[in-house]
């Protein structure tokens, strides 16, 4: 089993004893080093975020057509927005500058997505898999903050995520389970606290974590306490061109996920409205009969079926998983499925959804705020660093755009 770095403090020492400061702080001064992973990591109908793990220090220019903007870098992980750029269009960005160290010059092709046909009519954003109260990631967790912070890692990705997603437009947040790492009050009234700062509607369904056991209060009364909605059982919420149909998958005490409890009230909802339909869970849709990775999700027989009989009620539906702390996407019966990262490790995301009349957008972004971003992108290391090439998936699995069909 993980081991927690509270019981096993020695073992995180031992894992990173050649490390002073993790992650390690960018260098204050001296020339511009070469840059590492520079590259684009989402895409959206106006607009493409670029990220790197190394960049600068110093200043660097960023072009793309005649837009030029002059970005400060600090020679560790950042990341920039290029803004107001033509929707379908493709856009070559060149990036120059002292930052650039000895690369000099480093181009970048992008394309943004296609809006669907209509007006748009809501945006909706998620996070998946926070962990309040979690002080380190990694399979042995291992991968901790040192110096230990005045704020954890995770609140600040939830903190500054929220943010973000509020910032771009997000009229509703959907936290996606696993808010806490474990069903103790003391997670829960951390997590209120932080999201208590959104003035958009938001509300939590519960994950693995939340229905493991650990923990000193029950799940829905420590959401209930901390003044966070929280969907116990089924809930639907109707918004302007979507209904967003949000249930549990979780079983009490194990990892694996279930269906077939709310699949009925789901496909019901579904078929009763003329808009679009947006289904967040927490397990992910397993697409093999046995399991080829780890955490196990939704089986595949009762989730294939129920993904049939949802694209037959409503054509027009999107489901949405975390639990994999990656993201991938893939089609059954009609049906859209994504699975969307952890919002506290690498690549450190978030999701917003844009319903338009005839469609919808799904866009993800890593989260841009510096201190998160030197942690997540330290965090890649993770599985001998294999995670760095798992977990962010193909940039056409976690930023699309889908026209319904009629």
């Amino acid at each position: 089993m993980p081991l927690h770095p509270n019981d096993h403090p020695t073992l995180v020492r031992i894992a990173n004893v050649a490390r002073h400061h993790v992650p390690p702080l960018p260098p204050e001064d001296g020339p511009a080093r070469r840059p590492a992973r520079v590259g684009v990591f989402g895409t959206g109908t106006d607009w493409v975020q670029l990220t790197w793990s190394r960049l600068g220090p110093g200043p660097v220019t960023v072009t793309c057509g005649p837009r030029q903007e002059t970005v400060v870098t600090d020679g560790g992980p950042g990341s920039h927005l290029v803004r107001q750029l033509e929707p379908a269009t493709d856009h070559r960005i060149e990036l120059t500058g002292e930052g650039m160290g000895a690369a000099k010059r480093i181009t970048i092709d992008a394309t943004t997505l296609t809006p669907p046909p209509g007006e748009e009519l809501f945006r909706l954003a998620t996070v998946s898999d926070v962990h309040i109260g979690a002080r380190a990631t990694g399979f042995f967790h291992t991968i901790a903050e040192i110096p230990t912070p005045a704020v954890h890692h995770t609140i600040r990705c939830l903190r500054a995520a929220q943010t973000e997603a509020a910032y771009w437009g997000a009229q509703q947040l959907v936290v996606k389970g696993d808010l806490v790492n474990h069903s103790d009050a003391e997670s829960w009234r951390v997590a209120g606290g932080v999201l208590r700062a959104l003035s958009i509607p938001r509300v939590a369904i519960p994950g693995n974590h939340e229905r493991s056991g650990k923990g000193d209060t029950e799940a829905a009364t420590g959401a209930t306490e901390a003044d966070i909605p929280f969907v116990d059982d089924f809930d639907v919420v109707d918004r302007d061109g979507v209904r967003i149909v949000l249930a549990d998958t979780s079983r009490p005490g194990i990892n694996l996920g279930r269906i077939d409890h709310v699949a009925d009230r789901i496909v019901e909802a579904a078929a009763s409205t003329d808009d679009a339909v947006f289904v967040g869970v927490h397990h992910q849709f397993m697409r093999s009969l046995v399991p080829t990775y780890i955490p196990v999700g939704i089986p595949r027989p009762s989730g294939h079926r129920f993904l049939r009989q949802l694209g037959k009620a409503n054509p027009r539906a999107l489901v949405s998983s975390g639990h994999t702390h990656r993201h991938r996407t893939f089609r059954h019966g009609g049906v859209t499925v994504s699975e969307i990262g952890s919002t506290k490790d690498f690549p450190g995301t978030w999701a917003g959804y844009q319903f338009y009349e005839g469609g919808v957008v799904q866009t993800v972004r890593r989260i841009r705020e510096p201190s998160v971003i030197r942690w997540t992108d330290h965090t890649r290391r993770a599985a001998l660093g294999a995670w760095g090439l798992w977990a962010p998936g193909p940039m056409r699995e976690r930023c699309f755009s889908q026209t319904w069909s009629t």
